[in-house]
């Protein structure tokens, strides 16, 4: 009995012994966590502090996207990083060096003389796609962080390069990329993050100081598939006559949308050093031509608008006549002609006689379809073409005038000028945006715009007969197509320089419908400066409207309208 007291009363003391231990220690552990949280608290904050730190970065807003009418991308800013570093934080630069130039595949030698220096900034690495970011960051290198970008990307290349235009490093420097650039530019926002003590970030701390804003989408009126035909048409026409360029456009005649529009040569703006030798302003839209004869059509529209002709009158060529005291010749005597005979016939003397009863007033119809002045366009730096007035003229101006020399246009124009014949007309403005896109809404979208009406329903039609009895048998033979009632005119200019016309170098020009019957389209052909001077506009720009309207008839599906004989 008294043993098993003494073992009881042990085992109670123990219990006692092993409470007193573990209050004595509960009560220290509170002194231990009041001494570090209210005494060393301020001490271990700055401490934590000085190893996660908080830090902030600009991200920039993506570009808008640039597409082609049915969605095909154009232009594209693709998201990439910088791989930076702050020298003036690397501790160890031996070692940093070492682990950074293998890993990163930078030239030892060249990235130690970057780091030797008081700078807290240096770029070691661009182009870093998120791949390539996602594996640098697995290795944990000390002192690196990532700073995102966007670069932008022409997919197609050279096609359209003249309407897309180029960027730079943050801002559009020609084409579309520059007239629309503030509304394709994203704009910054600011990211706030914790960093380590070895200035890497911290994952899943980021958060937003201030959202990006993300530019808005442009939809060109352009098909991409008929811009791709025309310049594999153009480049034939470039290796077999060696012209300075070639020029060619395609509007509709209904909408005044630009379906095609192509100036070759031409660069890729993917290649800076394409960009920096290309000509800016686009010359189809901004360098003026003398239209020669392909101006006709205009001239026959205000005589016939102003009453002075009608379709019975003649007009007599002997291959040449004299006005103010010059002697202007054509190359073969025509004899007697009509006023579509004239038109056929290209004939200088007879149109010089056409232009002498319209007098001033040729003058005022020019304005008035809009030759010396701009379109407002969506267009950089638009040309406007040019005219004397009549108070400048001496007395061979309303000659020369009177069969398109003298005047100068811009390709873009003459295609406007046919488009109102072929529209009853109307003259609408030329469009290339066909709707802007901001969050997924449409913030703009284009509608067929009238300048104004500068003919008459009855006039332009008759002018559309003239123009398919141009083209057809007998006519210009290198634009007829087979069961389309194609009409058209050529011309041919000389190149001014300095004020004066070059000996041996031209223009040519063909200006055709698509078709007269049931006008669709205007295609302008313009070769500028063929190496041969002696070869005539029917011999190079017809065939060339003629390859290319082929194609976009079977394209586009147009029906026949022509009785094939």
């Amino acid at each position: 009995m008294v043993e098993v007291e003494k073992k009881q009363k042990t085992v109670e003391n123990k219990i006692v012994k092993t409470l007193l231990i573990f209050l004595i220690l509960s009560i220290a552990f509170s002194v231990r966590l009041l001494y570090l949280d209210v005494i060393k608290g301020e001490e271990f904050k700055r401490k934590a502090e000085a190893q996660w730190q908080s830090a902030g970065r600009r991200v920039p807003g993506k570009r808008g996207t640039i597409y082609d009418r049915n969605g095909r991308i154009l232009a594209i800013s693709i998201k990439r990083y910088r791989v930076v570093t702050n020298p003036s934080q690397i501790d160890d630069k031996e070692r940093w060096l070492e682990k950074v130039s293998d890993q990163l595949d930078i030239d030892r030698e060249t990235l130690k003389n970057k780091i030797n220096t008081n700078s807290s900034y240096l770029v070691l690495k661009t182009g870093i796609d998120k791949t390539e970011k996602e594996r640098i960051e697995k290795l944990n290198i000390e002192y690196i962080y990532f700073e995102p970008y966007y670069e932008r990307f022409y997919p197609m290349h050279n096609l359209a390069s003249y309407i897309i235009g180029e960027m730079g490093i943050d801002r559009g420097l020609e084409g579309l990329e520059y007239k629309f650039d503030s509304i394709l530019r994203g704009e910054y926002g600011t990211i706030g993050f914790l960093k380590d003590a070895v200035g890497r970030e911290i994952p899943g701390t980021e958060f937003y100081i201030k959202k990006p804003q993300n530019g808005a989408d442009i939809y060109l009126t352009i098909d991409i598939n008929i811009q791709a035909i025309m310049e594999f048409e153009m480049k034939k026409t470039i290796e077999k006559y060696k012209p300075k360029r070639v020029i060619t456009i395609l509007e509709d005649i209904k909408t005044g949308e630009i379906i095609g529009m192509a100036t070759l040569p031409n660069f890729d703006p993917n290649d800076f050093s394409q960009f920096s030798k290309a000509k800016f302003p686009d010359p189809a839209y901004g360098w003026n031509y003398e239209p020669g004869s392909s101006f006709k059509p205009l001239i026959t529209s205000a005589a016939l608008e102003e009453g002075v002709l009608s379709e019975e009158d003649k007009f007599e060529c002997k291959g040449y006549i004299y006005k103010g005291g010059k002697r202007f010749t054509c190359i073969v005597p025509h004899g007697t002609q009509t006023i579509k005979d004239l038109l056929r016939n290209s004939c200088n003397v007879g149109f010089i006689q056409v232009g002498s009863l319209l007098g001033d007033r040729l003058y005022h119809y020019l304005k008035l379809f809009g030759v010396g002045e701009e379109m407002n366009l969506d267009f950089p730096y638009e040309g406007k073409g040019d005219i004397l007035p009549p108070e400048q003229w001496s007395d061979t101006t309303l000659p020369t005038m009177s069969f398109g020399v003298g005047i100068t246009v811009t390709p873009l124009q003459q295609t406007s000028f046919y488009q109102a014949i072929g529209n009853k007309g109307n003259r609408l403005k030329p469009q290339i945006i066909k709707k802007i896109v901001k969050d997924g809404k449409i913030v703009k979208e284009a509608k067929p715009s009238l300048i104004k009406k500068v003919i008459s329903e009855t006039t332009a039609n008759k002018v559309l007969s003239y123009l398919k009895y141009v083209v057809g048998r007998n006519g210009v033979g290198g634009a007829v197509i087979t069961g389309y009632s194609i009409g058209g005119k050529t011309g041919t200019a000389g190149v001014i320089e300095n004020g004066k016309y070059v000996e041996g170098k031209t223009v040519l020009w063909f200006v055709g419908i698509i078709t007269t019957k049931n006008p669709r389209y205007v295609l302008t052909v313009l070769v500028d400066e063929p190496e041969d001077s002696s070869l005539y506009a029917s011999q190079v720009a017809a065939p060339l409207f003629k390859r290319i309207a082929e194609r976009v008839i079977r394209y586009f599906e147009i029906e026949p309208d022509e009785e094939v004989k």
